[in-house]
Formats: structure tokens, sequence, C-alpha cells
């Protein structure tokens, strides 16, 4: 087979790679992989095409134009390699300023010392025509041929590096990129061995064509550059939260341990397909309805019940290179079921505690209502009184008085010796009952001690406080205690007194008050006497109400 015949070969060489080149280009917005993967592509291309074009036309300016070309799709191949391995073996890997300039001045040096007629010599001496014309290499690409290697010799070290912790289908990829890359690199060597002894025919392309054609085939069948690994260092697997990262299309393309147990418990079996798998095939409808909800919440946090008992955080977050391009989706999940079943003790615990502490609050009202209370006739008791009284006084005034009514049963010693302490009991029971009838909303009705009583009226005056002594009389007189010895009636002497006019202090209106009672005694009972703290009152209520019993 003559020279001449391999053109075809090498053209379809730079065909594939285009073809490939291509396919990864429609996938550069996913991964910088692909984009480095089409340049690569195209350097194959233009070498190839350079191959087919000097071998199909054997004139001398194709001949002259083609050390330069060469040049141009070596290092790109290169310069494409590089990136992708390092893009590849590291996702957050990206390729700096100052390292594009490093890898774009190389070959740029000699592509242009290729083309002067000065300097091309030191990179390729120009073959004269004809097929079995010798190739001889300068110093230029001698040292270009070692920077390449140095420089591919990086790049699979990355790729080994990552095929040594890859799994799954990551793993078959790099083992796809470094096959390819371990050919196009023995069948470079072999060229540049045969071309030392004089031949000039570079089946480099030969090699690439294989090599496009399978990564053809990987991008295919095994999905290259489709699913597209995240930086390992934002998935944990330390953790003990399920950490999966899902793209945009839903695939699962990495997870922690942890996720693996968690979706073994969900579904157990699919542990060996999940990389590569549809989320909703590998987790189930009703977790991924879950996961779509918590997508949906502008916080990208759910809580939910998930099975009966079975509770789940679910924490969603987006992933997105540095362009801002999404990547995919980090979802968090974390089994709180028994954090669940813990605050829900708590909550009913809190339920219970506050159902106690309601019927303690109204075992302690009661109490405190006891300690104010007169157990005999359940009215207030001295020290409510004082209480109350002391603070009608501090907010009385000249137009808003505070009046008190003293009532005292008339002979009460006498009706506890005729009928008995029960019946006495009875009576003052009676008479409380009559107090309390008389009063209005706000007034305080208390049992001063023994069968003394007292009424007090915020916002009365002395005369309002008189009538309203005499209807507490009336109705004393009217009431009617059976005994066993026959009925007990009683009849009550009232005193009448207004503070501050008759006494500025609890002490001293109760005293004024008492004093009327003894003048209302002293008149003959069953009466109302007013005190007379204010000559202008002191005789008129008395004359009109003292009514003593004849």
């Amino acid at each position: 087979m003559t020279l001449q015949s391999w053109w075809a070969v090498f053209a379809c060489a730079a065909v594939v790679a285009v073809v490939t080149g291509a396919l990864a280009w429609r996938r550069r917005s996913r991964t910088p992989a692909a984009t480095a993967l089409t340049v690569t592509m195209a350097g194959i291309a233009i070498w190839s095409a350079a191959d087919a074009v000097v071998y199909r036309f054997d004139a001398e300016p194709v001949l002259r134009a083609y050390p330069s070309v060469l040049m141009a799709g070596v290092g790109l191949v290169v310069a494409g390699a590089y990136v992708l391995a390092r893009t590849v073996s590291d996702p957050s890997w990206r390729l700096a300023r100052r390292t594009a300039v490093l890898l774009a001045a190389e070959p740029l040096v000699l592509v242009v010392a290729a083309s002067l007629p000065a300097t091309h010599s030191l990179v390729m001496a120009r073959p004269e025509s004809g097929a079995t014309s010798e190739v001889v290499f300068g110093p230029l690409f001698l040292a270009h041929t070692g920077w390449s290697y140095l420089l591919l010799g990086a790049a699979y070290l990355h790729l080994f590096r990552r095929w040594r912790v890859a799994a799954g289908v990551f793993r078959s990829q790099v083992s796809v990129l470094l096959g390819t890359a371990l050919l196009s690199t023995v069948g470079n060597v072999l060229t540049l061995a045969a071309q030392d002894d004089g031949h000039r025919l570079d089946v480099t392309p030969l090699f690439f064509l294989v090599t496009g054609l399978v990564d053809c085939w990987a991008l295919f069948r095994l999905g290259l550059l489709r699913l597209v690994p995240v930086a390992r260092e934002q998935v944990v697997d330390t953790v003990p939260d399920a950490v999966l990262v899902v793209d945009p299309d839903g695939r699962v393309i990495d997870l922690n341990p942890a996720a693996v147990r968690m979706l073994e418990r969900m579904r157990p079996g699919v542990a060996d397909d999940i990389v590569g798998g549809v989320l909703h095939e590998v987790a189930g409808p009703h977790a991924v309805t879950v996961f779509g909800r918590v997508a949906a919440e502008e916080d990208g946090h759910r809580v939910a019940e998930v099975a009966p008992g079975v509770w789940l955080d679910v924490r969603d977050s987006a992933v997105s290179d540095p362009r801002g391009r999404a990547l995919g989706r980090i979802v968090v999940v974390r089994d709180v079921s028994e954090q669940q079943a813990r605050q829900r003790a708590v909550e009913l615990l809190n339920e219970k505690l506050a159902e106690q502490v309601a019927v303690i609050e109204r075992l302690r009202a009661g109490l405190a209502e006891e300690v104010v209370r007169d157990p005999l006739t359940g009215l207030h008791n001295r020290r409510h009184l004082d209480r109350t009284l002391s603070a009608a006084l501090t907010a009385a005034s000249e137009r808003a008085p505070v009046a008190v009514v003293m009532v005292d049963v008339d002979h009460f010693k006498s009706v506890n010796d005729r009928f008995g302490h029960a019946v006495g009991d009875r009576v003052l029971q009676a008479v409380a009952g009559v107090l309390t009838g008389a009063a209005r909303p706000g007034d305080t009705v208390a049992r001063l001690g023994g069968e003394e009583f007292v009424v007090v009226l915020p916002g009365a005056g002395q005369r309002e406080a008189a009538l309203r002594a005499e209807e507490i009389r009336r109705r004393c007189a009217a009431l009617v205690a059976e005994s066993g010895s026959g009925p007990c009636s009683v009849t009550v002497s009232a005193g009448v007194a207004e503070g501050p006019a008759d006494g500025a202090d609890p002490a001293a209106l109760l005293a004024a008050a008492d004093r009327a009672v003894y003048a209302a005694k002293a008149a003959g009972r069953d009466c109302v006497v007013v005190a007379a703290g204010r000559p202008e009152l002191a005789t008129e209520p008395a004359a009109e109400l003292a009514t003593p019993v004849g």
C-alpha cells in the first residue's frame, strides 16, 4: 500500500473526529469537559486532515504548509487532552487564565517557527516532493515533543488517580478516556520511531481514528458527558445524612454511603443500579413527590412523613458552575423519625403539663379565694376588706367618694342561747345573703367578725349609702329562720360612714361606721345611723332613718 493511498484513511479519521467533537460540543452547557473534548477532537481533525491532504496532493505548496498546520493540530490535541483530563479527574477544577496562556504559548511559537523560512528547519525539515522523501525533525520539534509528553503524562496521572477512587459509571468513563489516550500516545510514539528510521508515514491519525470511534461509542452507550460528576468536596461520604446528587434530567449522578443505605431500606435491591438511574425509579414515586415539593419550596426545606412513623427532613439546593449554568441538585435527607417521635412525646407531655398547670392555677385561685373568704358565710374576710377599702380610699375623691355600711345583728347572743349555734349560723348566712343580694357590681361585702358585716360602696355618698342600709335593714327584719323551738327572726343595726370625709384610711373610716352602729343600738336598735363626721349630715339622716324598735 503506497503512501498516496493512505489519504482516504486519514480523511476518515478527520471525519470521525469532527463528528465526535460536534457531539461533545452539544453538551458544553453541562460541563467544561465537553468543551475540552471538542478542542481535542478539533486538533485530531486538523492533524488527520493535514496528513490526508499531504498524502493526496504531494505538491510543493502543500508540503510547505504542512509543518505549521501539523503543529497547530498537535498543539490543540495536547492542550485539549490536558484540560479534559484535569476537568474529568477533578470537577471543581477550572482552567485559569495563566494556565490557558501557558498551554497556548508553546504551540503558537511552533506554528510561527514552522511558517517562517528562517526557522522552519528548527521545527521540521521541509520534505521534497516525492513519496520517499525523508523527514528530519528539528530541535524545536523535539523540545515540543518532550513538553507534550510531559503534559500528557501529568494528564494521565490525574486520570489514573480519579480512576482509583471512582465508582460505577464514572469509573467506566475514566477507563475509556485513559484507554483511548494511551492508545493515541502509543501510536504517536510508534510513528516517531518509524520516521526516525527515514519513513514519512504518520500513522498517528489511524490511532486517533480508533480513539474517535471509541469516544463516540462512549458518548452514546456509556453516557460520557451526559452523567456529569459534581465536585466530590460537596458530597461528604462520612456524614450520617443521605446525600444524593441529581443532574438536570433527574438522574442520580452521585451519592454517599448513607444515601445507599437509605434507598436500600426504601426499595431493597436497588443498591447496584443507583448511579445513572432516574430518581423516581430508584427512590420510588412517593419519595420523589416529597423531593419535588422540597424543590418547589422557597427555602428548599421540608419535613414530611413518607410512611407511618417514618419522617424525613429533606433539603434541596441547586449546584451550578462559576458561569451560573445548572449542573444539578444536591438532595440531603435525614431520617428524623426518632426526633419527631420525641417531639410528639414532648408535645403530649406539654399538653398534660398545661392541663395540670391549669388545674393548679384553679386550685391556687381557689385557695387564694378561700384565704380571703369567711368559711361560714362565703363573704370576704377582714384581710380582703382592709385591702379593698384601702384601694377604694386611694381612688376616692370629693366627686367620687366611698361609703361603708356596717351591719350588726341585734341580740345575736340571745339567738345562740335560745335556739343554739346551728340556728345562729343559719341566721348569719341569711343576713349574708341579704347583703350580697343588695350589693351592686363592684361593691364588696365582708364579714368583719362575729355578727358584724361591712359593705363597701365605691362611688356612693353618705346619703345613697344610708338609703341602701335602710333597704338592707328592712330585708333582714323580714328574715325568719326555722328551728326546733319555733321561728327565729332578727333585726340589724346599721352605721354609715363616708370616706375620706369621715376617715381617710380604712381604720378611721371603719371606726366612724362602728360609732354610728353603737349610736343605732343606743337609739333602740333596728335602725340606721350615719356617722357624725360632718355636722351638716350628722342629724338629718339619723332623724329620718333611725327607727328604734318600740
